[in-house]
């Protein structure tokens, strides 16, 4: 029995082990606000429901072991999402680069599906997120 048990831990660590994790952590408003008042540079991913942006977003995030955040945007009360729209200029879904607190401009936000991996990464790159 005691075999039968070890194996199955041992198989269960193999098959978690194999599996990625996505960089793309959930966060609430309160949290993104701490955030922004604390001057960090992050990515932030607004979005009701998956899409292939947020896939892309996620393959981009693995593949340069980068951590993005994620606001369901389906989720959150009126009051909060005009709290965070004074704050945020956003799409529903897009991808916001937050530079040392800010947003500098909607302009570089991300709000197509249709754009490709590779320009994400070269956005990225843009802005210094990655060399």
């Amino acid at each position: 029995m005691k075999k039968i048990f070890l194996i199955l831990i041992l198989i269960s660590t193999l098959f978690l082990g194999g599996c990625s994790i996505s960089k793309l952590s959930k966060i609430s408003i309160d949290e993104l606000n701490k955030k922004i008042e604390n001057k960090d540079s992050f990515i932030v991913y607004f979005a009701g429901s998956d899409s292939k942006l947020e896939d892309k977003l996620s393959d981009v995030l693995d593949e340069y072991n980068l951590e993005g955040y994620k606001i369901d945007t389906s989720k959150i009360t009126t009051e909060e999402k005009n709290k965070l729209e004074t704050t945020i200029a956003y799409d529903d879904p897009c991808i916001v680069f937050i530079i040392r607190g800010k947003d500098p401009s909607k302009l570089a936000h991300i709000n197509s599906e249709s754009i490709s991996k590779e320009d994400i990464i070269q956005r990225l790159k843009n802005i210094n997120f990655i060399k």
